[in-house]
């Protein structure tokens, strides 16, 4: 019986192990092919161009309305908070911090990844069952630079660029509030914000949108090539590919806050 414990957790202890170093040998080819210019050929770019409207552009109207929603609500609650709080002079910054540095990136990564993540999970996983993948093999077609590059880039590309585009307007709409609530002019408003800015602020949001949006297409992608042969096995994997990409965004998001705690 022991003997029998230890070979079980021996056995899932080597499949973990193997599984990560998979996964980072996955990450590192596709990292290894971003870096490498012949990797962007005509065919490459052409898709490339595809997918980022597919990400970034068909989602605009439904994105835009829901960043001035959620600008004028949330920031209304912050400053009703710091009022509350007596924290008047700090609302600049509170505001800056959570909309730049945490709401923006997050927000705009969970929605990518449910829209474009499972998207592309699902096509990669039915390519996979229907023996796609080994045709394009055939025709000597490089999956990495015609297939996944495409993907990981828009999805770096949409992610960082609708997370500065979500910010502002959050930040624009957000005005809305102050101007009925504390009856406060433009100008003021705009002072508050430009003088709590910082460098890092900046920084920061472009680090973490980079990061989200690398992992919102690399798990889908390595999820849909580990999709077992059969249709059944294409909802499992989409359902784990999720799971997993949550993770990682969360891990990425606490990872950033113990970084900026230090």
């Amino acid at each position: 019986m022991l003997i029998k414990l230890i070979e079980s957790v021996g056995e899932k202890t080597i499949h973990a192990f193997s599984s990560v170093y998979e996964a980072l040998r996955f990450t590192s080819i596709c990292l290894t092919h971003m870096l490498n210019p012949l990797s962007y050929n005509p065919a490459m770019r052409m898709v490339l161009t595809k997918q980022i409207y597919f990400t970034a552009v068909g989602i605009l109207p439904l994105f835009v309305m829901m960043a001035f929603l959620f600008g004028s609500v949330i920031i209304g609650v912050v400053i009703v908070l710091a009022t509350e709080y007596n924290l008047q002079e700090q609302i600049g910054s509170i505001i800056i911090t959570f909309v730049i540095d945490e709401f923006s990136p997050f927000f705009t990564a969970l929605l990518i990844a449910l829209r474009s993540g499972t998207a592309i999970n699902t096509e990669i996983a039915v390519m996979n069952v229907n023996k796609e993948l080994n045709t394009l093999r055939e025709y000597k077609i490089d999956l990495i630079d015609y297939l996944f590059l495409p993907r990981i880039i828009s999805g770096i590309i949409s992610v960082t660029s609708l997370s500065i585009l979500f910010a502002i307007i959050m930040l624009n709409s957000g005005y809305i509030f102050t101007l009925f609530y504390m009856n406060m002019d433009l100008h003021t408003y705009k002072y508050l914000l430009i003088n709590a800015i910082e460098v890092k602020d900046l920084a920061i949001l472009l680090l973490k949108s980079i990061a989200f949006g690398f992992v919102t297409m690399l798990i889908p992608i390595y999820s849909g090539l580990k999709t077992e042969n059969a249709y059944t096995a294409i909802p499992i994997s989409v359902l784990n590919g999720m799971v997993k990409l949550f993770v990682a965004l969360f891990f990425i998001e606490v990872l950033s806050l113990l970084i900026q705690s230090l």
